[in-house]
Order: structure tokens, then C-alpha cells, then sequence
């Protein structure tokens, strides 16, 4: 059976074999020649699916990564993990589907948003009528002074995607509140907000249970 999704992924890996040379070293470039191979990379990304975006960088072990992503959107998740799943062997490059979480521990700047993780935290919500459902109240100690920002929402959005990842973000959490953090947020029953992704597993492992 012809699969058009997998065909497109081909044509991706193939071009990306013959030019990843260029982006090995791509930081050391000037500005405008590194804004060239990016657009040229997007280019051919958006010829297999134009709603998935990409990110390079390196691995802890020091060789190239590239990172597939649909930016949350889980209509296109389908497309993110073919294309993984179709990479050949290149080089030493990792290819990773969705962006990775990454602790939460540094400052997020969203517009004119600053957000520090490391700071906030988060209410879990019950719902009786979706019990499996996983609702948070984020709260952080600058609310008052960020929450009327157009950005605040997608600044709060930055720190979860950062603090879960790509896909846990949008496939665990039903719901996000916002509030401002109280002087004792663990006696109110709140957790760090960068325990989040022990909670999810938590709550998952008790869901499961008989």
C-alpha cells in the first residue's frame, strides 16, 4: 500500500543526506548565511508537512541534533513521529520528534513576559465529572505584574512546554488556571511546578490501578 505521508519523508531524509554538512557547523556562520540554510531547511520541511517546525542543536554527548515539532498542535503529531521514525542513519545526527522537556530550572522570556519556573507553582485540580482528567492552577509571585500582558498566557504555555515537553503538555493537561502564589503554597496543598512531570506519572500509575 502506497503511504504518502512515509513517500514525503523520504524525499525530506534524502535531500537532508545530501546537505547536513552545512548545518554542522551552522553557529559559526554569519548571520545571514545562517538565516539562508535555515530557511532552506524550513523550505523543505514544510514541502513534507507545513505545519511542523524544526530546531537544531547538539546532544549531551556533544553531536548534531535536529527536532521535529508541531508546536503542540496534536493534529500534526502523526506527521512529526513518521518523519522520525522514517531517518536513515546520518552521520552522527540525532533526529527527535517533539521538543524535549528541559527541567524547568531557567528564566523563560516570552515577549515581555519573564517567568522563572523555578518559582512557580501549581494547584491540582479535580474534576468529578473526567476523574482521568488533569487540571492545574499554575501560580507564580509576579502574577500581578505580568498577568495583564498579551503575552501572559502564551508565556505560562512556554514554561509547561518546557517544564513536560511538546507531547505530555498537550496530550496531559486538560485544563491550566492562573493565580498568584500564596505565602505558604504547601500548606495549601500545591507542588513545585518542576515536580509536574513526577505528578503526571503519579496520577497516571493510580488511574491504572484496578
Amino acid at each position: 500500500m502506497i503511504n504518502p505521508m512515509a513517500d514525503k519523508a523520504e524525499m525530506f531524509w534524502k535531500w537532508f543526506a545530501q546537505h547536513n554538512g552545512a548545518y554542522l557547523n551552522i553557529d559559526d556562520l554569519e548571520e545571514d548565511a545562517r538565516e539562508q540554510l535555515l530557511d532552506e531547511l524550513l523550505k523543505h520541511l514544510h514541502d513534507y508537512c507545513d505545519q511542523l517546525y524544526f530546531e537544531t542543536g547538539e546532544t549531551p554527548a556533544g553531536n548534531p541534533e535536529l527536532i521535529i515539532t508541531a508546536e503542540g498542535d496534536t493534529d500534526f503529531f502523526d506527521w512529526v513521529e513518521c518523519l522520525v521514525d522514517n531517518a536513515p542513519a546520518i552521520g552522527n545526527w540525532s533526529f527527535i520528534a517533539f521538543a524535549q522537556p528541559h527541567g524547568g530550572r531557567n528564566v523563560i522570556n516570552f515577549e515581555d513576559v519573564e517567568l522563572k519556573p523555578a518559582e512557580m507553582w501549581f494547584l491540582p485540580l479535580e474534576n468529578k465529572n473526567q476523574p482521568a482528567s488533569i487540571g492545574i492552577k499554575v501560580c507564580m509571585p509576579n502574577y500581578d505584574v505580568v498577568k495583564g500582558s498579551q503575552w501572559f498566557k502564551a508565556a505560562v504555555y512556554k514554561v509547561l512546554d518546557t517544564v513536560l515537553g511538546e507531547k505530555s503538555f498537550a496530550l496531559d493537561i486538560e485544563y491550566v488556571g492562573y493565580d498568584k502564589l500564596p505565602d505558604d503554597p504547601a500548606e495549601k496543598g500545591m507542588i513545585e511546578l518542576v515536580e509536574l512531570p513526577a505528578y503526571i506519572k503519579w496520577k497516571k500509575s493510580k488511574l491504572a490501578k484496578p
